[in-house]
C-alpha cells in the first residue's frame, strides 16, 4: 500500500513537473524593461490641433519633468515628439492563450499605443492582474483601463456577461464594477431602455464613464452624455436621400444629448475584406503578425461562424464613413479606436489604419492624431494624458518624419516612452522577432492550432453550424 502510494505520489509530482515545463515553454520572451527616466535634446515638440514648438529639451521619469524652449528653433525640424497613441477599444486575448496578452503589450509599444481601454472581458479579474502588473512597473505594456464584464440582458451575446433584468440588477451590477477597481461602464445589446437609464444614474452617483453598445430596443437619445460604438443606432442598407436624411437624424441627435462617438471603422473595412478568398487572408501581412490559428481558424467564415455573422451588410463601412464627416463637420467628438481581437484586427497597426481612415472621412491629418491622442486621454480622465506638458504622464513617440504633414509619416518611428521608460524601433522590431519564432514554433504553434481547431469544432455544434 505505501508502494502505491508512493509511486503515486512519483507519478503526480512528475506530472506537476511536466506541466510547469510546458507553461513555462509556452511563455514567450519578455521585452526588456528599462528603468524609468529620459531626455530628448533639440526636438519639436507637436500636440496635434494644439501646439508645436521646438525646445532645447524635454525630460522625465514617469512624468514629463522639464521642457526648455529652444529660443529661435524652427519647428519645421525634425526629429518630431507627439504624445503616444490611445486607443480607446480594445479586447486582449483570454489568459489561457498563454503568451499573447504579452504579444498585444508588445505589438502595442511597437506601433506606439501607450495607452489603451480594454471594453469587457469574460474574466475582468485576470485582465486586471495584466494592467496591474503594467502599473506597478513588473510588465511592459501599454496603460490599460478597463471595463469589466460586459453588461447584457438575457440572452447574452458572450458567454461571461453579467445578465441584468431589472433596474435593481443594474444598479447592482454597475457598483460591483466600481468596487471591483474598473474604469469604465460597458453597456451590451439586450438590456431594456429602463435599465440602460437606471444604469447610466448608478454609473454618475459612482462616478464612471457610460460607453458601449446602443441596447436593440433602445433609442440614441438613451446614451445622452455617454460614448456609443460603431455608430449603433444607425439604419443601414439605406441609399441615396433617405441614407442623407438618417445620417442627418443621427447627427442632430447626437450634438442635441451629447453623445460623442467611436466608430471603430477599422473593424468594418476588415470585415469587408473577409469577403476576398482565404488565401488572401492568410497571406495578409498584417495577420502575419499574430499566431498561426487566428488567420487560419478563428478568422475563416467558413470555420467560425461568428466570423461568418458578422459579415454584415455590403457597403457598411461607406454609410459609416459619411456619417463620420458630417460628426465631425458639427463638431461632435469623434474618437479613435479599433475593436482589436475582430478579424485581421491586429493590436497597434490597426489604429494606424484607423487613424488614416478617420482622416480620409473628413477629419484630415491632424485632426484624427487628436482623436488618438489627448482627445482620447480626456475621455479616459487621465490629467495631462496625449499631451506634452509639465506633469503630465511621460508617454512620447518621437518620428524622423511629422505625422501629422502626412500620415505615412507614422512609419518613421525612432522610439517609444511610456511611462518615462525608453524603447527603440530596433529593441520592439528585435523583441517582435523573437516573438514571431516563438509564436510560429514548437510547441506553440502545434498546440495553439489543435485547441483553436477543437474549440470551433465545439462552436459548430454548439451553434447547429449557424453563421
Amino acid at each position: 500500500m505505501r508502494l502505491a502510494l508512493r509511486i503515486l505520489a512519483v507519478v503526480f509530482g512528475l506530472g506537476l513537473l511536466a506541466l510547469a515545463g510546458l507553461a513555462i515553454a509556452l511563455r514567450p520572451p519578455s521585452l526588456p524593461l528599462p528603468e524609468p527616466g529620459f531626455r530628448l535634446e533639440n526636438v519639436t515638440l507637436v500636440t496635434p490641433l494644439d501646439a508645436r514648438v521646438r525646445v532645447a529639451h524635454i525630460a522625465g521619469a514617469e512624468r514629463i519633468e522639464s521642457i526648455a524652449p529652444e529660443r529661435g528653433g524652427d519647428s519645421r525640424e525634425g526629429p518630431f515628439v507627439l504624445p503616444g497613441l490611445i486607443d480607446l477599444h480594445v479586447h486582449h486575448p483570454p489568459a489561457i492563450a498563454v503568451g499573447e496578452r504579452q504579444l498585444f503589450a508588445t505589438l502595442f509599444l511597437r506601433y506606439g499605443v501607450t495607452s489603451v481601454r480594454d471594453m469587457g472581458a469574460a474574466l475582468p479579474a485576470t485582465l486586471k492582474h495584466h494592467a496591474d502588473a503594467i502599473a506597478d512597473g513588473n510588465r511592459a505594456g501599454p496603460r490599460v483601463r478597463h471595463c469589466g464584464p460586459f453588461l447584457d440582458g438575457p440572452p447574452p451575446v458572450w458567454p461571461g456577461a453579467s445578465v441584468i433584468e431589472s433596474e435593481a440588477q443594474g444598479r447592482e451590477a454597475v457598483a460591483r464594477v466600481a468596487d471591483a477597481g474598473h474604469h469604465c461602464i460597458k453597456l451590451y445589446n439586450e438590456l431594456t431602455p429602463r435599465i440602460v437609464l437606471a444604469m447610466k444614474d448608478e454609473a454618475r452617483s459612482v462616478g464612471l464613464p457610460v460607453v458601449g453598445h446602443l441596447p436593440w430596443a433602445a433609442s440614441l437619445q438613451h446614451m445622452a452624455d455617454a460614448e456609443v460604438q460603431h455608430l449603433m443606432g444607425l439604419p443601414w442598407g439605406l441609399s441615396g436621400s433617405a441614407r442623407d436624411a438618417a445620417i442627418r437624424r443621427y447627427v442632430a441627435t447626437s450634438m442635441r444629448h451629447g453623445i460623442v462617438h467611436t466608430p471603430t471603422l477599422v473593424t468594418f473595412d476588415r470585415i469587408e475584406s473577409l469577403r476576398r478568398p482565404t488565401h488572401a487572408i492568410v497571406a495578409d501581412p498584417v495577420a502575419q503578425l499574430l499566431p498561426r490559428y487566428h488567420r487560419e481558424l478563428l478568422w475563416d467564415p467558413r470555420r467560425n461562424p461568428i466570423v461568418g455573422g458578422q459579415m454584415g451588410t455590403p457597403g457598411r463601412i461607406d454609410v459609416m464613413r459619411q456619417t463620420v464627416s458630417a460628426l465631425h463637420a458639427a463638431g461632435i467628438v469623434v474618437l479613435a479606436g479599433t475593436d482589436t481581437m475582430n478579424p485581421l484586427v491586429v493590436p497597434g497597426v490597426a489604429l494606424h489604419e484607423e487613424i488614416r481612415l478617420l482622416s480620409e472621412a473628413g477629419l484630415g491629418p491632424e485632426a484624427a492624431l487628436a482623436a488618438a491622442t489627448w482627445r482620447a486621454g480626456e475621455t479616459l480622465g487621465i490629467e495631462g494624458l496625449g499631451r506634452l506638458t509639465e506633469g503630465a504622464p511621460a508617454d512620447l513617440l518621437v518620428f524622423s518624419a511629422d505625422p501629422t504633414r502626412s500620415l505615412d509619416h507614422l512609419g518613421s518611428l525612432e522610439a517609444v516612452i511610456r511611462g518615462g521608460r525608453l524603447w527603440s524601433r530596433e529593441e520592439l522590431d528585435a523583441a517582435l522577432e523573437q516573438a514571431r519564432e516563438h509564436f510560429q514554433g514548437f510547441p506553440y504553434d502545434p498546440l495553439s492550432m489543435g485547441a483553436a481547431s477543437r474549440g470551433l469544432d465545439f462552436l459548430l455544434s454548439f451553434s447547429g453550424g449557424g453563421g
